[in-house]
């Protein structure tokens, strides 16, 4: 009763911002309908080899924007998604008298704020509300933008966020200078996509029998003492379960509070165009969880097999941001442009320790712990440039240090190429884009070719495929930072996609 309620509501604003925004210009209602349909591409990618070649998603949705400005310094903004997903989850003959088991769908509201502009002073903005916050110059890989965290639900939609509340002040002292100060009262942690626990999933032969554990970040001395454990029992007897992660939650007191603080100057640079960089400064969490400890209970069953059970706990720890970005637009188009960006961190320290039971008690010569995330500070950084040729082919090159998910934690902190080329033709109806990122530490990579046809106005289709690329095994089997980045498992699934969508 209560989705429907909410489905009615979704609706009626959908309905009356369309009849509305037609004859009010106070009113501005805008979004899009779209479906997605995708197949996977590899038989190889999945917990057991032979889960693929079948469909994934069949998505359907509808997003409306509304903006509503009943005075010139007051504007009120809702943008919400509905979303149908096209598979049936019914699992018992009782879920066959529940629609929503047949049509199962969500409701999501991206943002929900009121913004208002000159008050109390002329030189002040401020907004409250349901946010969503996008700071640095650098496309998409935006060391210095952490006041929302990333959603990564869906890996095809990589520029995603989940919103959050927030209170916003903007000043403007100058015309060249903007103080933004931010205040986010409860961190909320990054969506992650449903491959991601194949990382802490046990491997199996075709025949089930154990074929490897996931690696703990611990010294490879450690490492190979807990193999060792293993190493006398057959594999098709050791009876190892998936772990059981569980999530240290920051709780919801005041000092677990974000805040954020950005100067942003504009200059200009005569014939070499305009130039704008920011200076700023994040206190909070890092919103990817960090592994925290660890529990393998070992019970000897009938014979010689080995039942293991393994509980894990993550945590996201503590960080300050102190950052930089720059962004230089030369006027002459025979020069591209020029962006980048450095966040120096300032961690907290993430100890990892595993304990080892056997028959419910614990080993003490079997206790580990390493030191997972040093207090020591480190760096991530983009560096790139775009640059349009004959107003018919667009090139963006970046040089990534530090993926969205990279803490430099016993994974380490890696570099990337990260290139896009796209082009178009008959009077921009049909481009072609191709993008990926390449691990240049690993060699992994993942592609990204796309085709879209805007088959009549405001209406796209789209063909494409992002495909990964790289080693599924442990490069090193004895260490934390082993495993491939994108070729690892728990990156995702390879998949061809066709998208339909309107907009308004």
């Amino acid at each position: 009763m209560k989705k429907r309620r909410v489905l009615y509501i979704f609706l009626s604003m959908f309905m009356f911002g369309i009849c509305v925004a037609q004859v009010e210009k106070r009113l501005d209602f805008s979004g899009y309908l779209q479906s997605d349909i995708r197949f996977i591409v590899e038989d190889y990618r999945g917990e057991k080899t032979g889960d693929g070649y079948r469909f994934e998603l069949n998505r359907n949705d509808i997003k409306g924007r509304l903006k509503w400005t009943p005075h010139d310094k007051v504007q009120g903004v809702v943008d919400a998604r509905f979303r149908f997903y096209g598979f049936n989850e019914s699992e018992r003959l009782h879920d066959l008298f529940r629609s929503t088991k047949i049509e199962p769908y969500d409701f999501q509201i991206n943002e929900a704020y009121l913004a208002v502009r000159g008050a109390p002073f002329h030189w002040m903005d401020f907004r409250i509300g349901r946010i969503i916050q996008t700071w640095g110059t650098a496309d998409m890989f935006n060391p210095t933008d952490n006041l929302n965290s990333r959603d990564f639900s869906d890996p095809l939609d990589y520029t995603a966020k989940v919103p959050n509340q927030m209170v916003e002040l903007a000043f403007y002292p100058a015309s060249f200078l903007q103080v933004q100060v931010v205040w986010v009262p409860f961190f909320k942690p990054s969506l992650l996509p449903p491959s991601a626990q194949l990382g802490f999933s046990v491997e199996r032969t075709l025949d089930n029998c154990f074929l490897r554990a996931p690696v703990p970040p611990l010294d490879r001395g450690q490492i190979e003492l807990l193999q060792a454990l293993f190493a006398s029992i057959p594999p098709c007897d050791l009876n190892f379960t998936n772990a059981e992660v569980r999530i240290v939650k920051p709780s919801q007191s005041l000092r677990n509070s974000q805040v954020g603080a950005r100067v942003k100057f504009t200059a200009g640079l005569g014939d070499f165009g305009d130039m704008d960089f920011s200076l700023s400064y994040y206190y909070g969490r890092f919103s990817f969880p960090i592994a925290y400890t660890a529990v393998a209970d070992i019970k000897r069953a009938a014979g010689s097999t080995l039942d293991v059970s393994y509980t894990a706990e993550v945590m996201y720890p503590r960080m300050q941001v102190a950052g930089f970005d720059f962004s230089l637009s030369p006027e002459s188009k025979q020069v591209p442009g020029f962006f980048g960006e450095l966040a120096l961190i300032f961690p907290e320290k993430v100890v990892f320790g595993l304990a080892v039971l056997q028959n419910g008690r614990i080993q003490e010569s079997l206790f580990m712990s390493a030191t997972n995330v040093p207090r020591t500070p480190f760096i991530k950084a983009t560096a790139g440039l775009d640059y349009t040729i004959a107003r018919r082919l667009y090139l963006n090159f970046q040089y990534v240090r530090g993926f969205f998910d990279e803490f430099n934690d016993r994974y380490g902190i890696h570099n990337y190429f990260v290139p896009a080329l796209e082009t178009k033709f008959f009077e921009d109806e049909l481009k072609v884009r191709l993008a990926g990122a390449w691990n240049l530490d690993d060699l992994s990579l993942v592609v990204f070719p796309e085709v879209t046809w805007v088959a009549v106005p405001s209406v796209e289709i789209v063909l494409g495929s992002f495909l990964y690329l790289g080693d599924t095994k442990p490069l090193d089997p004895m260490s934390y930072a082993g495993r491939s980045k994108f070729g690892q498992k728990a990156a995702g699934r390879s998949v061809a996609y066709l998208k339909a969508k309107y907009s308004w």
